[in-house]
């Protein structure tokens, strides 16, 4: 079998997998593919990161531990629940597919069978992704409906996460919250899930402009855990020596 594992050095679990594989032995059986190479991603099909492919199959993506990820390349068993949970949890840990599906106000946006496929572990536990995707499709009012406030504060992370790359970690507390307001965060939502204007509604004017004001309050409330939840996980992987060492031992890009 042939494991491919696509993962963003800047991604807290691509780290913890990466890590665990090395410590258990298991590292150099998969092949591991940084995406950092422009739009790679889009060609490889990938929803999320980690993201890990058997024999050019999607099998796993994030929410993904390092343990699961040692059981399914040892040819162990997984058990995902309900797929359609299975599926949401995956569109939550999915930057873009959250972005997209408040960008639409369905989750019929994301019936993607690649990421239905990644979140049921489908080539090991038989879940047909076609018919999951299918399902996500019809289903998709109802499900954003019900899990939207879910989708709200995980695009609130990552709404805040980017603001601390672009300001390059300098960027305060006070900072964030005067910058959070429903038109910057209605803007990044549509560079975010339009992909230019592949993804983009048909009538963008307006759009999403309940969900981007929701989440601007909640940043404006919450700016300085957010953004302090953020550091943290940012300094830490990049401080990660042991992490940085078994990239860097492989020929993979880690800018100073």
């Amino acid at each position: 079998m042939a494991f491919r594992l696509y993962f963003h050095q800047s991604c807290a679990t691509s780290r913890e997998v990466i890590l665990g594989l090395s410590r258990r032995g298991l590292l150099e059986r998969v092949e591991l593919m940084p995406l950092d190479g422009g739009i790679e991603s889009l060609r490889a099909g990938v929803w999320s990161v980690p993201w890990l492919v058997i024999d050019g199959r999607p099998v796993a993506t994030d929410p993904v531990t390092a343990d699961e990820v040692v059981e399914i390349i040892n040819g162990g068993k997984v058990d995902v629940g309900d797929p359609l949970d299975a599926f949401m949890n995956a569109v939550l840990h999915s930057s873009l597919a959250t972005a997209l599906t408040l960008l639409h106000g369905s989750v019929a946006a994301v019936a993607d069978p690649s990421l239905a496929s990644a979140a049921a572990r489908s080539p090991l536990t038989g879940v047909d992704p076609e018919a999951l995707a299918a399902r996500v499709r019809a289903e998709g009012d109802r499900l954003f409906l019900e899990w939207r406030d879910k989708l709200r504060r995980a695009a609130a992370v990552s709404y805040v996460r980017e603001l601390y790359w672009a300001s390059g970690g300098a960027i305060t507390a006070e900072e964030l919250a005067a910058h959070a307001t429903q038109a910057s965060v209605g803007a990044w939502l549509i560079a975010k899930g339009s992909l230019g204007r592949a993804a983009l509604p048909p009538r963008p004017k307006g759009v999403a402009r309940e969900d981007a004001e929701w989440i601007a309050s909640f940043v404006r409330r919450a700016a300085r855990g957010l953004l302090e939840k953020v550091r943290e996980e940012q300094e830490s992987i990049y401080s990660d020596s042991e992490y940085l060492g078994l990239l860097r031992a492989r020929g993979i890009n880690i800018p100073p």
